[in-house]
Order: C-alpha cells, then sequence, then structure tokens
C-alpha cells in the first residue's frame, strides 16, 4: 500500500494504520527495552541497530482500548520480551504489554489501557549515546495537568498562531508592569549589571560593600529660600510602591530528563537530570512558602520534556520569570564554577558558549520529540519576533542571580553570558540558564550530591529572583 495513512474496518472498529517510510531492513536486533512513566504521559523506548518498517492501529471501541504495533525485520528475541516488565503496575495509562511473534520477521506488540488515550508512534535516527529507536508516547486523551490542558486546547484551536501572538502579546505587557513594579530598583540593577560587564565591579561577599560606591556627602548644603526648600523636600524621600496586587509565577525549568540524563559525573557518575530536579524541587517549595509567589516546575519526575514544551508551560501559565537549572561539563577536569546565560541575538558568542548551547539544544534529539509541521512553524513565528526587551529584562534579573550565587560558590565566569539556547526563546516571559556547578569536576560533583548545596543553590537562585522583582522576603532567613 503506497498510501501513508488507511483506515481498515474490523472487530474492534475504526482502525488508524500509519506507516513510517523506511525500507525494510530485515534482522535489526533490539539494543534496548526502557520505559518513562509519568502522569504527564508515559514512553515507552526500543533501542535497535538498524532502521525497521512498522505500522500502528488503535482499537478505540474495545474494552479496553488497545494499541497494536506491527513491527517488520524483527525476530522475538528474550530482550525484547523484557518490554513486558517494564510496565509497573502503578503505571497512570498502561495495563497491559503483549509481544509475540504475529508471523515471519513480523513482531507484534499490543498495549491495553486504563483509560482513554492519544498514542504517538514515531521514529527517531541515532543521536548522541543512542542508536535507532522506535518510541510510543502515551498521552492521556483529557490531561490531568491543568498546564497541558491549556496548550492542548490551544494547539486545537483553528488559529494557533493567533492564539500564541495573542499570548504574547500579553506577556510582554506583564513584563511592563514588572519593571514599573520594580521601580527604581531596575535602575539600580542596570548599574550592577554594567559594572559586571566592564569588570568594574566584582561579585560581593554577604559582608562586602560594592565597589566603586562611597558614602553620600556629609557637607550641609546652603541655605535657602523657604520656597525652594519647599520644593526639594519631597525629592529626599523615597517614593512609595503601591503594593504587588498579581501573584509573581515563576517557571522553574530542571534540565533534561527521561531518555535524556544531561552531564554525567566523573566519579560517581552523577546524572546531571537528578540532580536539578532535586534543586528545582527544593526552589519550588520555598517560594511557594511566600506570600504572593507561585512556583511551577515544567517536568516533577524522570521524564523528558521537549525544550518548546518547556516554553509553552511557561506562557500557559502566564509565567513572570523562567529559569532553567542545570549542571555543566567540560573536557577538563579543573573547569569549575556556577555561571548564568541569557539569550544571545547578535550572533557574536564565544566558541565556548556556542558549544555549550548546542549541547544542551541537543536535548530534543536525545530526548526524543515528534514535531508537527505547526510546531516547526510556530518556532520560525517566535524566533522572528524581537527579543531586546526580554533579553534586557533577563539581563537585569540575571545580575542579581549571579551575584547571590557569588556568595555561595566560585564563579566560572564574573559577568552574565549569553548563548543561543532555545529554551530560552520566549519572547514574552525574561529567561535564563543557571549552570549550578561542574559535574565533570569532581570536587563539585562530591558538593552537587548533598542537599546541603543543592538548597544553598536553591536559596541563591530564589533570592536573586526576589530581589529583581522588588520583593521583600528572603529564602533562608
Amino acid at each position: 500500500m503506497n498510501t501513508r495513512r488507511s483506515f481498515l474496518e474490523g472487530a474492534g472498529g475504526a482502525l488508524l494504520l500509519s506507516f513510517v517510510p523506511w525500507s525494510p531492513a530485515y534482522g535489526a536486533q533490539v539494543v534496548d527495552v526502557r520505559a518513562w512513566p509519568a502522569e504527564e504521559y508515559t514512553r515507552i523506548t526500543i533501542e535497535h541497530d538498524a532502521p525497521m518498517k512498522f505500522k500502528y492501529f488503535v482499537l478505540r471501541n474495545s474494552d479496553p482500548v488497545r494499541l497494536a504495533v506491527d513491527i517488520d525485520g524483527l525476530l522475538l528475541t528474550d530482550k525484547l520480551k523484557q518490554i513486558i516488565q517494564k510496565v509497573k503496575p502503578n503505571d497512570p495509562y498502561i495495563s497491559r504489554i503483549r509481544v509475540g511473534q504475529n508471523r515471519p520477521n513480523v513482531v507484534r506488540i499490543s498495549i491495553d489501557f486504563k483509560t482513554d488515550v492519544d498514542p504517538q508512534v514515531f521514529s527517531l535516527k541515532p543521536a548522541g549515546q543512542y542508536r535507532y529507536r522506535l518510541v510510543f508516547d502515551i498521552y492521556p486523551a483529557t490531561q490531568k495537568d491543568p498546564l497541558m490542558a491549556i496548550i492542548q486546547k490551544e494547539e486545537s484551536e483553528p488559529d494557533a498562531i493567533k492564539s500564541l501572538l495573542a499570548q504574547v502579546a500579553e506577556g510582554q505587557k506583564r513584563m511592563e508592569e514588572n519593571r514599573a513594579d520594580s521601580g527604581e530598583e531596575v535602575d539600580q540593577l542596570g548599574q550592577i549589571l554594567a559594572g559586571i560587564a566592564d569588570g568594574s565591579l566584582a561579585p560581593m561577599r554577604p559582608d562586602e560593600e560594592p565597589k566603586g560606591t562611597s558614602k553620600p556627602s556629609q557637607t550641609k548644603p546652603a541655605k535657602k529660600p523657604e520656597t525652594q526648600l519647599a520644593q526639594t523636600k519631597p525629592s529626599k524621600t523615597k517614593p512609595t510602591r503601591s503594593p504587588r496586587v498579581r501573584t509573581l509565577v515563576i517557571m522553574i525549568d530542571p534540565g533534561h530528563g527521561g531518555e535524556d540524563p544531561g552531564a554525567i559525573g566523573r566519579r560517581h557518575r552523577t546524572r546531571e537530570k537528578d540532580v536539578v530536579l532535586a534543586i528545582a524541587r527544593i526552589l519550588r517549595q520555598e517560594l511557594n512558602e511566600i506570600e504572593g509567589v507561585k512556583a511551577m516546575l515544567t517536568r516533577d519526575g524522570d521524564y523528558f520534556v521537549p525544550l518548546q514544551r518547556r516554553v509553552q508551560k511557561a506562557r500557559a501559565a502566564k509565567a513572570d520569570f523562567f529559569v532553567s537549572i542545570h549542571a555543566d561539563a567540560w573536557v577538563k577536569p579543573t573547569a569549575r564554577g556556577s555561571s548564568l546565560y541569557v539569550l544571545n541575538t547578535r550572533g557574536q558568542v564565544s566558541t565556548a558558549n556556542r558549544w555549550l548551547a548546542r549541547k544542551q539544544n541537543d536535548a530534543d534529539l536525545i530526548g526524543g520529540v515528534n514535531l508537527s509541521n505547526k510546531d516547526k512553524q510556530i518556532a520560525r513565528i517566535l524566533m522572528d519576533m524581537s527579543m531586546t526587551s526580554q533579553v534586557s529584562d533577563s539581563m537585569v534579573y540575571g545580575a542579581r542571580i549571579l551575584n547571590e550565587l557569588s556568595r555561595i560558590n566560585q564563579l566560572h565566569r564574573g559577568k552574565v553570558e549569553q548563548a543561543n539556547f532555545a529554551v530560552l526563546k520566549a519572547p514574552d516571559i525574561p529567561s535564563v540558564l543557571v549552570e549550578t556547578a561542574f559535574l565533570s569536576h569532581p570536587e563539585e560533583e562530591k558538593k552537587l550530591r548533598t542537599r546541603a548545596f543543592q538548597r544553598k543553590l536553591a536559596y541563591a537562585i530564589g533570592n536573586g529572583i526576589l530581589k529583581g522583582f522588588g520583593h521583600k522576603s528572603r529564602l533562608g532567613f
């Protein structure tokens, strides 16, 4: 059959048959089988050493709802049978998996579901440490996660692009409101940022006064007429800001997850995805203790979230700020320290920053993303939008966070860096990426494994955010 999609009628009702245009390659061997169950979605991955042709169909009228996948050029082996053991009783969507030799060189995998689902089956070419992969992503037909429900509704709208543009306009209005709420603090942050950038201002210790500042002159002003004094008195009083009415929403993004482990520690094989999730959870918990602040996570488990989806979640939550948390790695074990990045829009990026951004942006290839044409169109539209205000605000907030990080860890670089990270490309949300420390450095890997250091990092990031938005509360005090 030459058509990509076709409908078959059978005892179970209408079945959707889908092809992927691989040429047959008999004799493919299964390398590994993995499962990543989560409330957001469950992923099953079959890794194999050569391309395979497959088709799948969904029996929606059967009880239970069932997915059947026929894989050509594959023999039933003990390795493939492991897929049965990968499903646990507490999996939110899958109740049972069966696998059998349907006919010579064709293996059928049947998956029974606990509820109505929206399964996606797709193949991935080799990327990172992985070879070819056949991926089953099992999403609920009705999303449990409120943010995912919003995203699902928006994506189903006939004019999703118009909806996106309206969201961006709303987000840019929030950015303007936050600048106004910060008042004079923004100007002070700008001075800090400029000082860090030109090298005249080093990161401060808690007991240290900023360099380049001096106490106000004690010289008394000359006596002036009463009318003039009356005019000058109000300028000596710092204007009071009206209390913030709207909740400050912070989206915290623990990098990597699921198929994508991120950096791996040299000595203890610590996985970046685990460390940054631990830091993110502490930060969320602490921020949510503060009145008027709401913190959320892009992922709250060991599963992969595509880079664009992370930004979509922040936008659906109407986030005021987005912080992506990572742990760095380098080819030499001597590299150490914390660093912070905002988006680069000018194209002038150092070789090291370009390498780091490419490594982080490869997360979609390693984690595995099934991109539609609409996804690509939306990505292009966002890329074409002006990012000037977003980057400017991100630099200001980032300087605050970096200064707080300097109090608890050595800085890898003493200024806010810029690179083309895909996860920072929201024109309506100030966004930063924090590299907390180097897993490739033995001492820093050891510290990153401790709850105490994870908490210090969370406090530093949180306090930088709170100060940036003019909030009086502090974490850890």
